[in-house]
């Protein structure tokens, strides 16, 4: 029978949440004659009845086979659609958290980079301050020099031991002053390395915490792609043994 005598012989067409369910009528209907006599042979016709419903019924077997081979490979390519719809979505999810990752740290870096800048920056002005008052306080303690100087040139006496006195005394101040930038300058030399490497350290930290959690979250959708592609391909290799099974199931009339 040929592919154009069986859509021609469907009469009706119905989908069902299994299949397709089609109505067929593969040769007219025959009326029933009455109840022959049992002794009476077998008459030409009837044997041509007897073929003619063994051919109906192979055709029909046949038919039906192409039918669920048919249904069967449909499934089957849905199958695949499914699983090429789902590997596509877990590779756009993977994509778009890698960015995002990369993204968070890019602007964890320019964050420590202006962390740091302020922080210089703090530090020079700090620096500033105290060298302008060094300067101020040299500038001071030259003016004190250069009226301590006119102040022995006029006094020659008591003044004499006055302003060397108070040399003694600015000079003491001055030194004093001194150890004070010093120790100023190397306080805020050591606190601005200590933060430094601080931050370097917290950051580098939570750049290594982030990789794991990249890495983690990368081996987990690998996971459970590679179980999903497992899970398919058994559905597929049971499809197929359907297909064969139903191939290789004996006929009957």
């Amino acid at each position: 029978m040929k592919p154009e005598d069986v859509a021609a012989a469907i009469t009706s067409e119905q989908k069902t949440p299994r299949g397709l369910k089609l109505d067929i009528v593969l040769s007219p209907a025959i009326n029933k004659s009455a109840p022959k006599s049992l002794s009476q042979p077998s008459s030409p016709a009837t044997q041509a009845d007897i073929e003619q419903k063994l051919a109906a019924a192979a055709a029909r077997r046949q038919m039906l086979d192409t039918l669920r081979v048919k249904n069967i490979s449909d499934k089957l390519a849905k199958v695949e659609e499914v699983k090429n719809k789902k590997e596509e979505i877990i590779a756009e999810k993977s994509s778009k958290s890698k960015e995002n990752l990369e993204t968070k740290l890019e602007a964890q870096e320019r964050n420590r980079l202006a962390q740091l800048q302020q922080q210089k920056q703090k530090l020079a002005e700090q620096l500033a301050k105290v060298e302008r008052a060094h300067q101020d306080l040299e500038i001071q303690t030259q003016a004190a020099r250069v009226a301590a100087e006119c102040t022995l040139n006029a006094k020659q006496t008591k003044a004499q031991e006055k302003r060397e006195e108070h040399l003694e005394v600015m000079i003491k101040k001055m030194k004093e002053h001194e150890e004070y930038v010093a120790e100023v300058r190397n306080s805020h030399d050591k606190l601005f390395t200590k933060n430094e490497i601080k931050v370097e350290t917290e950051l580098k930290l939570k750049l290594e915490k982030a990789a794991k959690e990249r890495e983690r979250q990368e081996r987990e959708m690998m996971t459970k792609l590679e179980e999903r592609n497992r899970h398919a391909e058994i559905v597929r290799q049971n499809k197929e043994k359907m297909i064969a099974d139903g191939d290789t199931v004996p006929e009957s009339a």
